[in-house]
Formats: structure tokens, C-alpha cells, sequence
């Protein structure tokens, strides 16, 4: 097709944009906000971010009835059971070879994911004994599997110590109590950006401690508060854990809170960072609020292309009122057969050259406005449009380059 014009080598740059958006988490009375937001959505969860941004604000009205079951106005997603094997997690194995074939298997959205916080306990060393070690695995089981990602770190510091065939070296990561922060992969994408981890502990509205990488090197280090000047725990950047192993007492008053949720006054201190809900939801740490900043690191691949409108070329326009008025029965002089379409050649143009003067009008000029800029496949398929905000107008002797961005 004459309109077509394929994309020069020149025309077609694919690149790597790089972004670090920040995050802030505020956690406080059994809630969490994500970069002060308290608005989860209709279906959403407090202090969490949404997969695919789907039913977000999607109130629900209505119910269909899809393979048996309910379900409400919301997106969800669906596979139809056939010889792929397609299925959703969410779907086990005896459940989906009981279906039968051509049977529509659902999920649901939204798909979220937020922040957890865990306390890991101590637990001292498994003897000989089998019980003890199966309680110390049972245990530690999170730890364990951490240990050779924890010591592949130790090129950055050597507080990466897992182990040590050392008995005089303290081993926090491997007996130790350990707060535990993990933070999902839709946070951070490409890793956390080493520098950018800042923890805050507040106490009845008073910033008590605070604690950065700033060697960026995954030692979080405490900037003030009675451990000011400490390595109080680790960052992981890539895997997104934050380890937090200091059990020194945060102010010399020895503030209390219910950190365990169990309606007991504990001491504050590192350990206790993020417990702001547990199971019991009769209980919260009502004195504490938490803050955990980063920022992630987005590698977005992109596309810019440069789509040229060449002198002579593109100058006729697809557009019904092309024609002049005066030719609109135009149509009926088209001859159509099996072989051939043969359209009249002698219609004339609407001239839309405007004049500055009044009444009077413009030498007649072949002129365009280009609207819309459609990117095909090598099989001439269509697979996007890029639309412009204003139509730009183009004439017989010009020149345009327009320049078409794609994020994938």
C-alpha cells in the first residue's frame, strides 16, 4: 500500500528507562498507608498495592452465575480446561481432573501484596538429639533458607556473618532473634536501591530512633536514639528483607507498648519495629507508629520510533469530506466486479486553504491534517495507533517527523 512506509534502521532506538520511584509505609493500630494514602479502594486492602490495578474501585452491584458459581461484577480471569493444561493456583489438582474438558476454570482479582512483618525467636543450636533439631529447623526454617543469600552479601560487610566456626563470634542470623521485614517484588522490581532505607520508631507522636543505610553497603545503621551509631540490622537488596537484630532498649525511659499483642507492656526496641497488628486483634501497639521509606529500581524497556511524512507523499486523506460537496453522489459512479474496483478519477477536492482576507478565498494547494499514526507488523497487521492531541497540518512541500514512544 502506498502509505505504508517501513522503519528505517535509523528510525528505531530500543532502550532501557530506569526509575526509583519511592515508597513510605506508615504502619500504626492494626493499619497501614502507603505513601500517606488511606484509600485502599472498594476492593482493596489497607497498605497494600494492586497486581494489575484491576476492580480497584469497582463497587459491586450484580452477581452472574459463571461454571456453577457466583460471580459478582468484577474482572476476573478465566481458562477454559482443554489438552494445554492451563490452570490457576488457586485450583488444586484433584479438583481440576475432576472437571471436565471445555469446563471455564475462574480466578479472582484483585491480586495484592503489602509489607509483613515477622519476629523470628531465638532458638539455641540442635544437639544430637532428632527433636531438637527438627524444632530448631521448624524454627528457624525462613533463617536457614536466607543463610547462603545472607553470606553472598558478605562482600559488601562483613556483618554478613550467617555462621562462624567461631564460638566467641556472635551468630544473631543464625540463633538470634531477627525481625524479619519482607517487602514483595512489586515494591522494588530490579532490587531496593542501596541508600534509600529509612526506618523511623515513633513514640506517642515523638521521633524516638531512626536508623539508614547510608554506607550503602546493606548495613542499617542506627542515626539516633540510644543505639545511635550501631549496625542494628541488614538489608537485602535484591531478595527485599530487612533484618533487624538489635534488642537494646530505645530510650533510656525504657518506653512501652503492647509489641507482642498479647496486652503486655514491653520495651521498645528494634526487635519490635513494625509489630503494629498480630492475630489478636483485640490488641495493638497504640503508642508506636513505624515508617519503612525506600526506593525501588523499574527497568522499563522502551521504544522510540520516527515516523517521517516526506514532501509529496501523504497528501491525500481518507476523510469523506475530501470531495467537495458538489461531487457527493461520487459513490455511485464506482464499478465493482469480481476482479476489478475502479473508483471515478475526475472528483473534485474540497479546497480548505484559508485566506486572511475576508470573502475571499485561497489559491487551491493540496493539504492534509494527519490525525492519527498507525504502527503495522511485517504482515501488514495493525498493532497500534498513535493519536495526536492536535491534528498538524501538512502541505504538498513539507517535511514532518513525528516521534512515536512505546513502553512495553
Amino acid at each position: 500500500m502506498p502509505h505504508l512506509f517501513r522503519f528505517s534502521t535509523d528510525d528505531l532506538f530500543v532502550n532501557r528507562l530506569t526509575t526509583n520511584p519511592r515508597y513510605e509505609v506508615t504502619f500504626y493500630s492494626g493499619s497501614a498507608y502507603i505513601n500517606d494514602s488511606r484509600y485502599a479502594g472498594a476492593n482493596g486492602t489497607s497498605g497494600s498495592l494492586n497486581l494489575y490495578e484491576m476492580n480497584v474501585g469497582r463497587e459491586i452491584t450484580s452477581s452472574i452465575v459463571v461454571a456453577g458459581e457466583n460471580k459478582y461484577n468484577l474482572i476476573h480471569p478465566f481458562v477454559v480446561k482443554d489438552g494445554t493444561m492451563s490452570s490457576f493456583n488457586s485450583i488444586s489438582t484433584t479438583a481440576y481432573n475432576e472437571a471436565e474438558y471445555g469446563t471455564v476454570l475462574t480466578s479472582s482479582y484483585p491480586l495484592t501484596s503489602s509489607i509483613q512483618r515477622e519476629l523470628i525467636a531465638a532458638a539455641s543450636l540442635p544437639t544430637t538429639t532428632r527433636d531438637s533439631t527438627d524444632d530448631f529447623f521448624n524454627a528457624r526454617k525462613k533463617m536457614i533458607a536466607l543463610g547462603n543469600t545472607i553470606n553472598s552479601y558478605k562482600v559488601l560487610s562483613p556483618f554478613f556473618e550467617y555462621s562462624s566456626s567461631n564460638p566467641w563470634v556472635d551468630k544473631p542470623l543464625l540463633t538470634g532473634s531477627v525481625n524479619m521485614i519482607s517487602i514483595p517484588s512489586i515494591f522494588f522490581d530490579g532490587g531496593i536501591r542501596p541508600g534509600t532505607v529509612d526506618l523511623k520508631f515513633y513514640y506517642t507522636g515523638t521521633l524516638m530512633a531512626q536508623a539508614i543505610d547510608e554506607q550503602r553497603n546493606g548495613e542499617i545503621i542506627s542515626t539516633m536514639g540510644s543505639t545511635s551509631g550501631s549496625v542494628i540490622g541488614l538489608a537485602l537488596y535484591d531478595q527485599g528483607f530487612l533484618l533487624l537484630t538489635s534488642s537494646q532498649a530505645l530510650a533510656s525511659d525504657y518506653a512501652f507498648d503492647d509489641y507482642t499483642n498479647d496486652g503486655d507492656q514491653e520495651a521498645s526496641s528494634w526487635l519490635y519495629f513494625g509489630a503494629y497488628s498480630g492475630s489478636n486483634s483485640q490488641h495493638y501497639a497504640t503508642s508506636s507508629v513505624f515508617s519503612v521509606a525506600f526506593r525501588g529500581t523499574n527497568n522499563v524497556p522502551t521504544m522510540t520510533m520516527f515516523a517521517h511524512a516526506r514532501p509529496g507523499k501523504l497528501n491525500n486523506s481518507q476523510n469523506p469530506t475530501w470531495i467537495s460537496a458538489s461531487e457527493m453522489g461520487w459513490r455511485e459512479g464506482i464499478t465493482s466486479t469480481s476482479g476489478t474496483y475502479i473508483e471515478p478519477h475526475d472528483l473534485s477536492i474540497k479546497n480548505t486553504v484559508q485566506s486572511q482576507y475576508c470573502r475571499y478565498q485561497g489559491d487551491f494547494q493540496k493539504q492534509v491534517f494527519v490525525s492519527k499514526i498507525g504502527i503495522f507488523d511485517d504482515d501488514q497487521n495493525l498493532i497500534g495507533i498513535a493519536k495526536l492531541a492536535n491534528p498538524v497540518l501538512k502541505r504538498e512541500e513539507d517535511s514532518l517527523t513525528f516521534k512515536l514512544k512505546i513502553d512495553f
